[in-house]
């Protein structure tokens, strides 16, 4: 299965690939670590959920609990706030997510269950 997430950007049209300066590092006295120093899309994915479920086991209001936590939760969440933000300016969200294809644009996009449960609750 593939993880979730990446560390590498996406390669875009007219433009040289490059890998971006690590986000997540290992500790430097772990003897796996990788040469570069990354943590792998696994153990981002492992460490990032562990938060989550730590997080929902302190909170007693069901309402505060997060659930399942996958760090491409942030993509889709920071996806579907810049659309809200740029107008649905279809140009910045191509740049900014890598999609120029609708239907990716339109997954990253889509509100989370509980906004778009307002829209409804709203009318």
């Amino acid at each position: 299965m593939r993880p979730t997430w990446s560390c590498r950007l996406r390669p875009s049209r007219g433009r040289a690939s490059h890998t971006p300066a690590a986000l997540f590092l290992s500790a430097a006295s772990i003897a796996a670590r990788r040469p570069d120093g990354r943590l792998s899309p696994r153990s981002i994915n492992i460490i990032v959920g562990e938060i989550g479920r730590l997080h929902g086991a302190q909170m007693s209001d069901p309402d505060r609990k997060l659930g399942a936590l996958r760090p491409h939760d942030a993509r889709h969440t920071f996806a579907f706030q810049l659309s809200q933000a740029s107008g649905h300016n279809r140009a910045e969200l191509e740049r900014r997510l890598g999609h120029a294809n609708d239907r990716y644009l339109r997954l990253y996009t889509n509100p989370p269950d509980d906004i778009a449960a307002g829209y409804i609750e709203d009318l």
